[in-house]
C-alpha cells in the first residue's frame, strides 16, 4: 500500500507544482496589470479595475459616472451604482470576465442596455431594459470568456 501511495504522489507531484506556478503567475501578472492599469475611485467619473484570483467589491457614488471597467480572470466582482448618478450621456460598463463573475447592482429607474460578445452569459433581473444604446442610462458591453454577469434593479 506504501509503495502504491508513493508512486501516485510521485505522478501527482509535476503537476501540482504546475498548477501553483500557474496560480501564481496568473496572481503575479494580475497585481502588476492592476497597479499599472486600476485608475480612479468610487467618486470618479471614471473607474477602472483589474482583479485575478480574488474579488473585488465596489460602490461607486460619483454624480457624474460616466465610464466604468472591470477586468476579471478567475475572479469574483460585485458593483453597487445603486448611489451613484449617471453623467448626461449615460453610463458604459465594459465587463471583461475569464472564468469569472460579476455582480452588478442598478437603481430601479436606469434603463438598461446590453450587449455580449463570447461564450458566457449575462442575467438581467427586475431592471428595465431596452433596445436602443442611445436611451439607455446603463450600456453594459460584456465580453466573457467561461464567465458572466447578473444585472439586478435596486
Amino acid at each position: 500500500m506504501t509503495k502504491r501511495r508513493s508512486v501516485l504522489l510521485r505522478r501527482a507531484r509535476p503537476w501540482l507544482l504546475a498548477v501553483g506556478a500557474f496560480q501564481l503567475a496568473v496572481r503575479g501578472g494580475g497585481l502588476l496589470a492592476a497597479r499599472r492599469l486600476d485608475v480612479g475611485d468610487p467618486s470618479s467619473a471614471r473607474i477602472r479595475r483589474v482583479k485575478t484570483l480574488g474579488q473585488v467589491t465596489m460602490r461607486a457614488d460619483s454624480k457624474e459616472l460616466a465610464r466604468i471597467e472591470l477586468d476579471l480572470v478567475l475572479a469574483g466582482g460585485q458593483l453597487d451604482l445603486t448611489a451613484a448618478s449617471p453623467a448626461p450621456g449615460g453610463v458604459d460598463l465594459i465587463l471583461t470576465c475569464a472564468l469569472a463573475g460579476a455582480e452588478v447592482r442598478v437603481p430601479e429607474t436606469w434603463r438598461i442596455s446590453t450587449d455580449q460578445h463570447g461564450p458566457g452569459g449575462m442575467t438581467v433581473k427586475g431592471a428595465l431594459t431596452t433596445v436602443n444604446p442611445a436611451s439607455a442610462d446603463l450600456r453594459v458591453d460584456l465580453r466573457a470568456f467561461g464567465g458572466g454577469a447578473t444585472l439586478t434593479a435596486g
